[in-house]
């Protein structure tokens, strides 16, 4: 049993790669709930800027179905131009024009970044729509990720619409938006048009999960009544995933399924290395446990929708917290598996500069690499949707099968589950009616 799974993480700078087949187990491509459109809601359309990258286009994606689901708003995407080398340098160089927030200037910057086909292809769809410049209420551009929040802004001046952008851009920051979804380990400003999240926005919509979860099932049939999902990630700037700490690490979760008659439904990502990947294909040969095992570089299906809908519990490595964010959105207690850390001189440098903010003397904003991020899984962990692994066997030494960890008190938690992409969208639902952009004349 192989395949692959392309991991949540913004981490990776490739394009998504085209998916040559498809399983009804396969995560849904915003599957989007037509409704009864709200009598005050004018919003009809939703545009998706995306440079193609998975990761980005999931948060995106999430965001732009739950408008929809609110308001029986279209979603279309369109991917901007892949700009390389040298153009790609002089239009990172050239953006800060944009903040002059002029029509003008806005041309100019898409001329320069390849964009007249950009133009011409929303135009024609708003004029298809009956969508008319500076209607803001009926458009939202909506884009995650540094150059298609670019072309967000330029678009924005273009036809005076709604623009929306997911974390924060470079060089430009969050200030030309209407809206700003930004992350809390970003520690963002504390602005009307800013919204924090507790960790990544995604397309995981609980209530579909159950039909994704029975047909891996089928396909895959457990022999008993409980089973552990675990999705690992892979390599990056800070993380490391090696041959040993999949023995050591990962075997532990293979023993204790062992000892307690649990089915395991495993699955990797593109950043999983070769050596990390054929230890985990020894490990399941060598256990009767596993049911499902998708192994990266051999499969174009992502498994993860239906592993959350089908488990018991979800074990994530730390080097994603998109993939943590997605098993909490699943209404999972996530199980943290700490990887290995990349490079002595870093982790110190990163340590001391956390010891800086601890003490104050230098702002939250200035941390970095894996003390930033840790930041976030405390958030996760204080509304009672994470535990550290080591944490996690102390409870089962207990006999304390729980699935759920107690609520803090002081967190504001929705009552419909956690879910920060619905959250976005109501929140930019709440605000929309006050988006004017008058003309540069007016």
């Amino acid at each position: 049993m192989s395949g692959l799974h392309e991991t949540p993480e913004e981490k990776t700078d490739s394009r998504a790669s085209r998916r040559p087949r498809r399983s009804d187990w396969d995560d849904p491509i915003v599957r989007v709930s037509r409704g009864e459109r709200p009598p005050l809601s004018n919003l009809k359309l939703v545009v998706i800027l995306t440079d193609g990258i998975y990761t980005r286009l999931n948060q995106s994606r999430g965001v732009a179905l739950w408008l929809s689901r609110r308001t029986g708003a279209e979603i279309l995407e369109l991917e901007i131009p892949e700009l390389k080398g040298v153009r790609r340098r002089k239009a990172y160089t050239a953006v800060a024009r944009l903040l002059e927030g002029n029509r003008r200037k806005a041309r100019d910057w898409l001329t320069l970044a390849e964009g007249e086909n950009v133009i011409r292809t929303l135009g024609q769809w708003l004029v298809e729509r009956g969508i008319r410049e500076g209607d803001a209420s009926s458009l939202i551009l909506l884009s995650t990720g540094s150059m298609p929040s670019f072309y967000n802004v330029a678009l924005g001046y273009i036809w005076r619409c709604t623009c929306a952008a997911i974390t924060t851009p470079s060089v430009i920051g969050t200030e030309p938006f209407d809206f700003a979804i930004v992350p809390e380990y970003d520690y963002p400003l504390d602005l009307s048009n800013i919204l924090t999240t507790v960790g990544a926005p995604n397309l995981i919509v609980r209530e579909e999960l159950g039909g994704v979860a029975a047909s891996l099932l089928r396909q895959f049939p457990p022999q008993s009544d409980r089973r552990w999902g675990v999705l690992i990630g892979g390599d990056d700037a800070n993380y490391r995933i090696t041959a040993d700490w999949v023995q050591k690490r990962l075997g532990k979760v293979f023993h204790e399924a062992h000892r307690s008659n649990v089915d395991l439904y495993i699955a990797t990502s593109r950043r999983t290395s070769r050596d990390a990947e054929n230890s985990i294909r020894r490990l399941a040969a060598n256990s009767d446990r596993v049911r499902f095992l998708l192994i990266a570089s051999a499969d174009p299906l992502n498994p993860v929708p239906a592993i959350l809908g089908a488990c018991d519990e979800v074990f994530v490595t730390d080097d994603s917290i998109s993939m943590v964010s997605e098993a909490a959105t699943a209404g999972h207690r996530v199980v943290l598996l700490r990887t290995e850390r990349v490079g002595a001189v870093k982790r110190k440098l990163q340590k001391f500069t956390s010891a800086l903010v601890t003490v104050g003397l230098l702002p939250k904003k200035t941390l970095w690499g894996i003390p930033r991020f840790d930041q976030g899984f405390r958030s996760f962990e204080k509304m009672g949707l994470l535990i550290e692994f080591k944490d996690w066997m102390k409870e089962r030494r207990r006999d304390n099968m729980s699935p759920f960890a107690p609520l803090d008190d002081d967190m504001d938690f929705d009552p419909d589950g956690f879910n920060e992409a619905r959250r976005a969208a109501d929140w930019i639902l709440e605000n929309l009616g006050d988006v004017v952009h008058p003309s540069e004349d007016e």
